[in-house]
Protein backbone atom coordinates (compact mmCIF):
# COMPACT_ATOMS: atom_id res chain seq x y z
CA UNK A 1 0.00 0.00 0.00
CA UNK A 2 3.18 2.29 -0.14
CA UNK A 3 2.40 2.55 -3.68
CA UNK A 4 -0.34 5.68 -3.35
CA UNK A 5 -2.59 7.33 -6.09
CA UNK A 6 -2.26 10.69 -4.27
CA UNK A 7 -0.28 13.76 -5.28
CA UNK A 8 2.11 14.39 -2.79
CA UNK A 9 1.99 17.55 -0.96
CA UNK A 10 4.95 19.82 -1.07
CA UNK A 11 5.45 22.18 2.30
CA UNK A 12 8.20 24.21 2.96
CA UNK A 13 7.39 24.94 6.59
CA UNK A 14 4.92 23.96 9.38
CA UNK A 15 3.52 27.35 9.20
CA UNK A 16 3.06 26.77 5.33
CA UNK A 17 1.56 23.44 5.73
CA UNK A 18 -0.96 24.34 8.05
CA UNK A 19 -2.30 27.23 5.76
CA UNK A 20 -1.66 24.92 2.40
CA UNK A 21 -4.14 21.56 1.53
CA UNK A 22 -2.45 19.65 4.96
CA UNK A 23 -3.35 21.98 7.31
CA UNK A 24 -6.32 21.95 9.35
CA UNK A 25 -8.39 19.02 11.37
CA UNK A 26 -8.16 15.89 9.88
CA UNK A 27 -10.55 12.18 10.86
CA UNK A 28 -8.75 9.60 11.14
CA UNK A 29 -10.45 6.46 8.89
CA UNK A 30 -7.60 4.25 8.57
CA UNK A 31 -4.67 2.34 10.18
CA UNK A 32 -2.49 0.13 8.40
CA UNK A 33 -5.80 0.08 5.37
CA UNK A 34 -7.90 -1.25 8.26
CA UNK A 35 -10.74 1.21 9.17
CA UNK A 36 -9.95 3.13 12.39
CA UNK A 37 -11.66 3.10 15.70
CA UNK A 38 -14.27 6.08 15.86
CA UNK A 39 -12.72 9.57 18.09
CA UNK A 40 -8.84 9.52 16.23
CA UNK A 41 -7.90 12.98 14.56
CA UNK A 42 -5.12 14.89 13.92
CA UNK A 43 -4.75 18.68 13.75
CA UNK A 44 -1.69 21.23 12.40
CA UNK A 45 -1.48 24.92 13.41
CA UNK A 46 0.30 27.77 11.57
CA UNK A 47 3.41 27.63 14.63
CA UNK A 48 3.77 23.94 14.01
CA UNK A 49 2.01 22.78 16.81
CA UNK A 50 0.36 19.36 16.26
CA UNK A 51 -2.93 17.62 18.02
CA UNK A 52 -5.28 15.37 18.55
CA UNK A 53 -6.54 12.59 19.62
CA UNK A 54 -5.30 8.74 19.00
CA UNK A 55 -9.42 7.43 19.89
CA UNK A 56 -8.43 7.02 23.61
CA UNK A 57 -6.44 9.65 24.47
CA UNK A 58 -5.21 13.29 23.57
CA UNK A 59 -1.95 14.35 22.15
CA UNK A 60 0.39 17.16 20.85
CA UNK A 61 3.33 17.37 19.71
CA UNK A 62 5.25 20.43 17.29
CA UNK A 63 6.52 19.08 13.44
CA UNK A 64 8.72 20.74 10.60
CA UNK A 65 7.64 20.40 7.02
CA UNK A 66 9.67 19.82 4.33
CA UNK A 67 8.43 19.04 0.42
CA UNK A 68 6.49 16.00 0.81
CA UNK A 69 7.46 15.31 4.38
CA UNK A 70 6.63 15.72 8.68
CA UNK A 71 9.15 15.43 10.93
CA UNK A 72 7.31 15.14 14.68
CA UNK A 73 9.55 16.16 17.22
CA UNK A 74 9.61 13.70 20.52
CA UNK A 75 8.17 12.88 22.40
CA UNK A 76 4.56 13.21 22.10
CA UNK A 77 3.12 14.03 24.89
CA UNK A 78 -0.64 12.60 25.80
CA UNK A 79 -2.92 11.99 28.15
CA UNK A 80 -3.39 8.61 30.57
CA UNK A 81 -6.63 7.16 30.22
CA UNK A 82 -7.18 3.66 29.52
CA UNK A 83 -7.35 2.39 26.41
CA UNK A 84 -9.02 -1.30 26.13
CA UNK A 85 -9.39 -4.34 23.37
CA UNK A 86 -9.19 -2.43 19.84
CA UNK A 87 -8.73 1.37 21.06
CA UNK A 88 -5.28 0.21 23.08
CA UNK A 89 -4.05 -1.21 19.55
CA UNK A 90 -4.65 1.47 17.71
CA UNK A 91 -3.24 4.04 20.23
CA UNK A 92 -0.14 2.28 19.64
CA UNK A 93 -0.25 1.95 16.38
CA UNK A 94 -1.26 5.69 16.00
CA UNK A 95 1.43 6.98 18.23
CA UNK A 96 4.13 5.05 16.50
CA UNK A 97 3.29 6.29 13.09
CA UNK A 98 3.65 9.79 14.49
CA UNK A 99 7.45 9.36 15.34
CA UNK A 100 10.51 11.20 13.49
CA UNK A 101 9.97 11.23 9.56
CA UNK A 102 6.63 10.50 7.89
CA UNK A 103 5.87 11.35 4.16
CA UNK A 104 2.58 12.86 3.36
CA UNK A 105 0.41 12.53 0.35
CA UNK A 106 -2.35 14.18 -0.13
CA UNK A 107 -5.49 13.73 -2.80
CA UNK A 108 -7.19 17.07 -3.53
CA UNK A 109 -10.25 15.18 -5.23
CA UNK A 110 -10.86 13.55 -2.06
CA UNK A 111 -9.74 15.76 0.03
CA UNK A 112 -7.60 12.93 1.87
CA UNK A 113 -4.14 12.70 3.55
CA UNK A 114 -2.01 9.73 4.16
CA UNK A 115 1.04 9.84 6.20
CA UNK A 116 3.51 7.32 5.93
CA UNK A 117 5.81 6.21 8.53
CA UNK A 118 9.69 5.46 6.70
CA UNK A 119 9.71 2.22 9.34
CA UNK A 120 7.82 -0.17 10.64
CA UNK A 121 4.67 1.80 12.10
CA UNK A 122 1.22 1.79 9.89
CA UNK A 123 -0.16 4.36 7.08
CA UNK A 124 -2.22 6.49 8.85
CA UNK A 125 -5.79 7.60 6.52
CA UNK A 126 -7.36 10.83 7.04
CA UNK A 127 -10.25 12.79 5.75
CA UNK A 128 -10.52 16.23 5.93
CA UNK A 129 -12.82 17.44 9.15
CA UNK A 130 -13.32 21.04 8.33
Amino acid sequence: MRIVFLALLAAVTAPAFAQTAGGGSWSLVSVGGIAAEPGGRVAFSADGAVFGSTGCNRFQSSAISAPGVLTFNSPVATTKMACLGPMQQQETLVLAALEGTVGVAYDPVADRMMLIPQEGAPVLGFVRAD
